[in-house]
């Protein structure tokens, strides 16, 4: 039961004045889950390649170099962001809900990049411009690299001018964002985009306190109503439990049209894993296969005209 421990925690620094800071603390200097290691990184930057690749596939009209990107929910190193603008990104908006980004985790991505990056170039199949040295503020990171990092910032609502943006990517965020929220801001991407700009996410369908706990399954919280998932659920490490079938009907429903759909899962394993678990009455009405899916990936793009 160590996650019912970690939640239990986590729900209690979320009423704190100062639980975000706390947070953060405890993650860093108790966990020691950041800075979050070379294979972590490289992950990441490798899913930075993956959403460019499509931006270049899907929404050609304008080079990447001359391109505005946007990103809500860009986390504690901005790993992602950077990793762009090395690629060759040329403009970049960055929100968060809250100012999550730390100038000394932003430093020790840049200072990773920098020595990762001959492998990078290789598995990327470019050249990456040069991280050069830490930055004093994160301010300096528009003037470096071209990333404007606005937090605290709505992603419901962020004031940006309509179709001011090439590409909207999200990666392993939207699990964390209420439904009813997630719908609004996924209208504002659509308002957002140029006509034929597109959007690519990644979202981690799995329970999250399974990477902390081994001995649970990756769906045991899907054996919970609403109410009782409602007790542990922290501000801070909120998991909404949506399902793949859920989430695209919010796209949809944003008016964005649908170019690729590509969940990974479930596996054998995890058939079996939901066979064995008493669902929650919400989650019956789903087949296994759209249930078990673990990660959801979709490209989709604003209509022209």
């Amino acid at each position: 039961m160590r996650w019912l421990a970690k939640a239990a925690l986590q729900r209690t620094l979320g009423l704190l004045p100062q639980g975000e800071r706390l947070n953060y603390v405890f993650q860093r200097h108790v966990l020691h889950s950041f800075p979050i290691g070379d294979g972590s990184l490289r992950q990441k930057f490798t899913r930075a390649t993956n959403h460019l690749a499509l931006y270049e596939e899907h929404s050609p009209d304008v080079p990447a170099a001359e391109a505005t990107f946007y990103e809500f929910g860009a986390g504690w190193d901005l790993a992602i962001p950077i990793a762009y603008a090395l690629l060759g990104v040329g403009s970049q908006v960055v929100v968060d809900i809250r100012p999550s980004a730390r100038r000394e985790l932003v430093n020790e991505t840049l200072a990773a990049y920098g020595r990762l990056r001959p492998e990078l170039e290789e598995a990327a199949g470019r050249s990456l411009r040069e991280t050069g040295g830490p930055i004093g503020s994160l301010a300096e990171l528009e003037p470096r690299f071209g990333i404007r990092y606005l937090a605290p910032c709505d992603a419901r609502a962020t004031g940006l001018p309509a179709g001011s943006i090439d590409f909207v990517s999200s990666t392993d965020t939207c699990e964390h964002i209420p439904g009813p929220d997630l719908a609004e801001i996924f209208a504002e991407c659509r308002r957002l985009l140029r006509p034929g700009g597109a959007v690519s996410c990644r979202i981690d369908l799995q329970d999250h306190y399974a990477y902390f706990d081994r001995s649970l399954s990756r769906y045991n919280f899907l054996r919970f109503s609403d109410r009782t998932w409602a007790l542990v659920n922290s501000p801070l490490h909120f998991q909404n439990r949506l399902r793949a079938p859920e989430y695209m009907a919010l796209v949809r429903g944003a008016g964005l049209v649908v170019l690729a759909e590509r969940p990974s899962g479930p596996s054998e394993q995890g058939l079996a894993e939901l066979q064995a678990l008493p669902l929650a009455e919400r989650f019956r009405g789903f087949s296994p296969g759209e249930l078990g899916v673990t990660v959801l990936s979709f490209v989709a793009v604003a209509p022209r005209g």
